[in-house]
């Protein structure tokens, strides 16, 4: 397994997160830190795609204040094919994580 670190700004269509067993492997894939942050007040929300039900899962949706961060520590365990998703309603929220693969 492999430790990784992505970042970058949201989508307000979606931003894929990671893709379980992307990369050529069939494993788990894990998140286990993120950060998101935007200057204006803006909406956040996280959702899981689980591949073996093509079910898309809202974890949390948060109204925030410009400036505000969310961290997220809860560890994600995803499958071949699972998919975590953040989505902004605003341009300009940007994005941190880490995780193994």
């Amino acid at each position: 397994m492999t430790e990784f670190t992505i970042q970058g700004t949201l989508s307000i269509t979606g931003t894929t997160l990671l893709t379980g067993g992307s990369e050529g492997s069939p494993y788990l894939s894990r998140i286990l830190n993120m950060r998101f942050n935007n200057p204006l007040a803006y909406v956040f929300e996280l959702y899981k795609y689980e591949a073996a039900t093509s079910t898309t899962i809202l974890i949390y949706s948060l109204s925030l204040a410009g400036g505000d961060t969310v961290t997220d520590s809860l560890t994600y365990i995803l499958n071949a094919g699972d998919q975590l998703i953040a989505y902004s309603d605003i341009v300009g929220t940007t994005y941190y994580a880490n995780g193994i693969q």
